[in-house]
């Protein structure tokens, strides 16, 4: 016969557990096209155009990147000293374009990975801060991650995401 002592360690039991799986089943992150540093390259719907880019690079990591910067004159701010607009082509594996510093940009690169360049912040929590008025269109390829984004500094989210790639924005 159970009374309510002993039933209630079993009913609390049950309740932590259904509340741990609809924790567990809200939390579930973004899905990412973003391959882990030695892992296979992702599903066959985006390495056809990008194995034709990358052949003959050995396995090296292939880049390929058109970098278009502009200013958004939207909230009247100024841009930064030294930020120039204008559209630029990169190359890495080999190192190329006419990126005025290609070495330093496929350096950065080599270090962040595709991460930046496929990031979405739309669902994250950031601080509501303007950096600038900087953007930036950046497309093609960083090895077998297909590129095709934009860079601002409109919140605390997006400023960090450009400061992780601005050698290769902002030369």
């Amino acid at each position: 016969m159970h009374t309510f002592a002993t039933a209630l360690p079993t009913r609390l039991a049950a309740l932590a557990a259904l509340g741990l799986l609809i924790t567990a089943c809200g939390n579930e992150p973004a899905e990412v096209d973003v391959p882990a540093p030695g892992a296979d390259a992702p599903e066959e719907t985006d390495t056809d155009t990008t194995n034709e880019d990358t052949e003959g690079t050995d396995g090296d990591a292939a880049v390929e990147l058109v970098i278009e910067t502009s200013v958004s004159n939207e909230d009247g701010l100024t841009a930064e000293e030294g930020f120039e607009e204008g559209t630029w082509t990169l190359t890495c594996a080999p190192v190329g374009g006419d990126h005025p510093d290609p070495e330093a940009a496929c350096a950065e690169i080599d270090e962040v990975g595709g991460e930046p360049f496929v990031m979405d912040t739309t669902d994250m929590m950031c601080t509501m801060e303007v950096g600038g008025p900087e953007e930036a269109r950046v497309t093609g390829h960083v090895e077998d991650t297909e590129v095709d984004t934009e860079f601002n500094k409109r919140n605390g989210c997006e400023i960090d995401r450009f400061s992780q790639v601005e050698t290769v924005i902002n030369p």
